[in-house]
């Protein structure tokens, strides 16, 4: 088998690493799960207009329709979608991204 070089160097590099990861940083697998917020978009008026762009009732809309309309009328890019009939509403569910400062911090990164 063929050496490698500096073998001994890159494996001692990596075990230092691992014993001091608030030196070194953050791995991937320490990432926080992202946030998530949720909503509600009232569409009284233009129910409509979407049952006849769409070509079916509001309530025969599968999720992928409702991401499409809640992205058409309002410009939210949202993760779920569910309609609701009794309030002619779409709830919906989005990502929030993280402050990095929580990963600055963990990295012993001070930012002023």
């Amino acid at each position: 088998m063929r050496e490698i070089p500096n073998e001994d160097t890159y494996w001692e590099r990596r075990r230092e690493e691992w014993e001091n990861r608030n030196i070194f940083g953050k791995y991937p697998w320490d990432e926080v799960e992202p946030g998530y917020e949720s909503g509600t978009v009232y569409l009284d008026e233009e129910i409509e207009e979407i049952e006849a762009q769409k070509g079916y009732l509001m309530d025969e809309l599968t999720e992928g329709d409702l991401l499409e309309v809640l992205e058409d009328t309002k410009g939210i890019i949202a993760e779920t979608a569910v309609w609701r009939p009794e309030f002619d509403a779409i709830d919906y569910t989005v990502i929030v991204k993280q402050e990095e400062k929580e990963s600055a911090e963990y990295c012993g990164i001070h930012k002023k």
